[in-house]
């Protein structure tokens, strides 16, 4: 009996011992590194009560111009100074944002809940406890703002046009937060609003018509034109709408730059059959007697200028955009119908 009672505990013990050796190798831990940029994630299979707690606190590593940036990788209060219609475009609402940004009067239906930091209020911005803070200033003018502002939260720096168009920021804040589809799908409508802007004037402009793109700066009481990038609706009038630039525009501005400060001299060489003028009203106050000079333009005498609505074409940015582009058709027709009528 005392053999068997010996040999029955024996294998009692063996079992317990597979058992607790089986349970240590099952045993995964929670925390992993990936090749991605990511640092920490939360395990997909066997987590705790805690698993939510980790996946929120997640990070990652990527790769901005001002360097690698460890940030979350599901941020949850983010703060923009710049870039906000890019995250309303995707659904996403930030908890601050810049007066500056939240003036944009194309955004005005979907600002509600966002907070008012002001021009760059620290003490706001620590306020709403941000764990993501997104800027377009340029680290090498602005690199004490961002050092105050990696202070408060990590700080994502793109600086104004990094970006070579909409495609592109879109895209990049699409996979940025998990938001491809989102990111498609509003570029795909961008798509269609730019054909049927295109459509909609082919009765009216010929392929050999060309646009010009000037503007009257008050600040510096200078004449400029500028190029098919973000400033005064050369994106959307060049690359959506696909118009043609004159000549020397085409040149010397069209892919290459963004703006160029001209003489009033020079004028009739960049202007086209149509001009879309920026500023137009402060044309005499500016040019005083060299205002002959422009009133000799095809362009004047055809009564082919169109004034830009500074609210909306000195927007850069992607809800902006879409409107630019069909406000570009509408001025068009419109002025060609009356135009046709009074012929």
């Amino acid at each position: 009996m005392k053999r068997e009672w010996f040999t029955m505990v024996k294998m009692m013990f063996l079992v317990l011992l597979v058992a607790m050796l089986t349970a240590c190798g099952g045993t995964t831990s929670n925390t992993a590194a990936t090749g991605t940029g990511t640092k920490t994630e939360a395990a997909s299979t066997g987590a705790d009560e805690g698993q939510a707690d980790d996946a929120d606190s997640a990070t990652r590593i990527i790769d901005t111009p001002n360097g690698e940036l460890e940030m979350p990788v599901h941020p949850k209060r983010i703060v923009v100074d710049g870039y906000l219609p890019n995250l309303l475009a995707l659904g996403m609402k930030p908890v601050g944002a810049t007066s500056y940004e939240l003036e944009n009067k194309v955004i005005q239906d979907q600002i509600d809940g966002i907070g008012n930091i002001g021009e760059r209020s620290l003490e706001k911005m620590l306020d709403l406890e941000p764990d993501l803070i997104i800027t377009w200033v340029n680290p090498a003018g602005d690199a004490k703002v961002i050092e105050q502002y990696n202070k408060i939260a990590p700080t994502l720096v793109l600086p104004y046009n990094h970006f070579k168009d909409t495609y592109e920021s879109m895209r990049y804040f699409g996979e940025l937060f998990g938001k491809e589809a989102e990111a498609e799908a509003w570029l795909a409508d961008l798509d269609q609003i730019s054909a049927d802007a295109r459509e909609q004037i082919k009765p009216y402009v010929s392929a050999e018509d060309t646009f010009a793109l000037m503007g009257v700066f008050v600040a510096d009481k200078n004449f400029y034109i500028y190029g098919d990038g973000g400033y005064r609706g050369g994106e959307a009038i060049y690359q959506h709408m696909k118009l043609n630039p004159p000549a020397k525009q085409a040149a010397e501005m069209i892919g290459k730059e963004t703006y160029r400060q001209i003489s009033y001299e020079v004028v009739g060489e960049y202007a086209g059959d149509f001009i879309f003028l920026d500023q137009g009203e402060m044309l005499s106050e500016v040019w005083g007697n060299n205002e002959g000079v422009w009133k000799t333009l095809d362009a004047v005498k055809n009564n082919r200028v169109f004034q830009l609505d500074p609210d909306l074409f000195w927007g850069n940015d992607p809800i902006s955009l879409k409107l630019q582009i069909q406000e570009v058709a509408k001025m068009i027709v419109e002025r060609e119908q009356a135009n046709q009528k009074n012929k």
